[in-house]
Order: C-alpha cells, then sequence, then structure tokens
C-alpha cells in the first residue's frame, strides 16, 4: 500500500468515525459527500476499466463504497423520514455492501470480464 492510500484510508476512516459521532443529518450529509467525492475516482476507473474487459478488485470494492456514500446523501435528504428511520435504512444498505460487492463480481465474471 503506498502512503498515499494510506492517508486516503486514515482519512475516510476518520470522516466516517465523524459521521458516527455525530447526531446531526447535515454534518453527516457533508460526511457522505466528502467520501463519495474521494470514492469517485474509483468509480471512473472502473467505468474505464469495464470497458477495457478487465476490472481491478480495488475499483470494484471501492466503486460500490463510493455508491453507498453516494446513496446515503439520498436517504439523508429525504423530508419524510426521521432521523432514527434514515438510519435504520442506511444501516440495512451497510449491511448488504458484501453481497452487493460479490454480486457485482459474479456478473462480471458471467459477462466474461476478467477480475
Amino acid at each position: 500500500m503506498t502512503s498515499q492510500e494510506i492517508l486516503e484510508e486514515s482519512v475516510l476512516h476518520a470522516v466516517d468515525a465523524l459521521s458516527e459521532q455525530s447526531t446531526d443529518q447535515v454534518t453527516k450529509i457533508v460526511a457522505d459527500l466528502f467520501k463519495s467525492a474521494v470514492l469517485k475516482k474509483y468509480k471512473d476507473a472502473f467505468d474505464q476499466e469495464l470497458a477495457q474487459g478487465r476490472v481491478q478488485k480495488k475499483n470494484i470494492d471501492k466503486s460500490v463504497d463510493y455508491c453507498y456514500s453516494d446513496i446515503s446523501v439520498s436517504i439523508r435528504k429525504l423530508p419524510q423520514l426521521n432521523a432514527d428511520e434514515k438510519e435504520s435504512l442506511l444501516r440495512k444498505a451497510k449491511q448488504m455492501k458484501n453481497l452487493v460487492r460479490k454480486t457485482v463480481e459474479r456478473i462480471l465474471i458471467d459477462k466474461g470480464i476478467e477480475i
């Protein structure tokens, strides 16, 4: 792991900790927006690699994390749900991330994409 990757992981963990400690939805949204911005490069790399027929596992994993952060922003903005309902939905979505990763990998393999 490069020093840039170590720094990036440290920052993402710090943002996660800040979000978990906060009870304010706005702070959580800002944290998720920040994470999305950091992780977007992996989603972009995934898209480029997909077109070439070979995708790095790291880009799959980080793309799923990007999508989760992006979805989190949308869920947190829903006015018809209270904070507890939003947190419950996000906990369920977070628990599903590994299943999503495995499903994406299986679909890619079935489509002839190398991982």
